[in-house]
Formats: structure tokens, C-alpha cells, sequence
């Protein structure tokens, strides 16, 4: 009996590892050619001319984070329905990586906007003042 619990243990944590999946590209056409944003993992709105695309993303939860390098002479063309909102209005993502910045570097480097999610509670941009970097991530409320 103890050998079957310490299997089935095994299994639903090997399980577990298996619905986060992490992914890299060096540009966004080799993340479109990838399928990712057919999948939904990438919007489309990501300008072509993207590099360094990192993301993370739950298969379970619907939950992800992008980050992705930019041009400053590239323009990110979000749909109409974002608006800007204030850092203490947005929320954390869930998963969390060494790439993705730490909330002080958030607050003080990035310009927010949020949009009505699909398939979590929300859905953030922040656009670095700096121009050059972009994060996206889908997240529910903590």
C-alpha cells in the first residue's frame, strides 16, 4: 500500500511540472512560426520586429508572462480596448521567472495598461519608459 501512495505521489508532481511550460525566441517570427500566437500564448499585436521573446504559461489556469525587447522606434499598437492604469492597480503575475523584473523595477521603469481578459480575471501590458522592453501577462486577483 505505501509503495502505491509513494508512486501515485510521484506521478501527480511529475504531472504538475508538466502543465508549466516555458519557451524562448530570438524573434517573433520564429515565436509565430512556432504557433504561439495561433495558441494564444503570444498576442498578435506583438510588432514583428520583437526579439528576446521569453514566456511562461500555465496550461491549466490560462495564466502566462511574455517579455520581449523592442526597437524604441517600434511602436506597440494595442487593441482599443486597453486603457492605462496606475501600478497600484495592476496585479502580479503568478508564475514568476528570473526574467521578468522585480515589482520596484516595475513601478518605477514601466507604464501600465490592462485590458477585459478572456480566459483569466486580467490581462496587463507594461510598456517601459525606456521604450525598448514590454511585458504581457494574464492573471487572476491574489
Amino acid at each position: 500500500m505505501r509503495v502505491i501512495f509513494v508512486l501515485m505521489l510521484g506521478i501527480s508532481v511529475t504531472a504538475c511540472s508538466w502543465e508549466t511550460l516555458d519557451s524562448s525566441y530570438g524573434t517573433a517570427k520564429a515565436a509565430v512560426d512556432a504557433g504561439m500566437v495561433e495558441k494564444g500564448w503570444i498576442p498578435a499585436w506583438v510588432p514583428q520586429d520583437a526579439t528576446d521573446l521569453r514566456e511562461v504559461h500555465n496550461l491549466d489556469s490560462n495564466v502566462s508572462e511574455l517579455s520581449f525587447a523592442k526597437p524604441t522606434t517600434s511602436q506597440v499598437r494595442l487593441p482599443p480596448d486597453w486603457r492605462q492604469v496606475a501600478h497600484a492597480d495592476v496585479f502580479p503575475p503568478w508564475i514568476g521567472r528570473d526574467w521578468w523584473p522585480d515589482d520596484d523595477v516595475l513601478a518605477r521603469s514601466y507604464t501600465f495598461f490592462q485590458c477585459r481578459a478572456d480566459h483569466t480575471e486580467y490581462r496587463f501590458v507594461a510598456i517601459s519608459k525606456a521604450g525598448d522592453r514590454v511585458l504581457h501577462w494574464r492573471t487572476y486577483a491574489r
